[in-house]
């Protein structure tokens, strides 16, 4: 009986939805094209596996459809799992180590925005607005 509520349990660590409605890239190179072709930012968000507000993030928030919504629309957003992706060295250079942290990368690789912790879905996508509306992307 140990033995299957341990394999149970280890399943739903394992097998969490990271993905929400957003629809992640896959390549910080393909997603930095990408946004130099569209004028937009390069979202990133580096979150680690056990890390409670990254799947605050993940659960409640990247399935709002407010925030996915606006996220596809106005960003390339890509996502680093820091304790098991490899991260580009350009986003590790802006990553300080606490999760979740969020970084909003001009196509050229400048750094324009960096927020670090969860909000709740509304603040959310208020935040993301302000980042819209204060990083121009030529």
């Amino acid at each position: 009986m140990k033995k299957l509520l341990f394999l149970v349990s280890a399943v739903f660590m394992f097998a969490f939805d990271w993905s929400g409605k957003v629809n992640w890239g896959m390549s910080y190179d393909m997603a930095k094209n990408i946004a130099k072709k569209e004028h937009k930012l390069v979202m990133v968000d580096v979150a680690l596996t056990n890390c409670p507000p990254c799947r605050y993030l993940a659960s409640k928030v990247y399935t709002n459809s407010d925030v996915a919504n606006y996220i596809n629309k106005n960003f390339v957003p890509l996502m680093y799992l820091a304790d098991e992706d490899k991260i580009p060295l350009d986003v590790a250079n802006y990553f300080t180590g606490s999760t979740p942290t969020l970084l909003f990368i001009k196509p050229n690789g400048e750094l324009c925005y960096r927020h670090i912790g969860a909000l709740p879905p509304k603040a959310f996508k208020n935040m993301l607005e302000q980042v819209k509306a204060n990083c121009k992307v030529n």
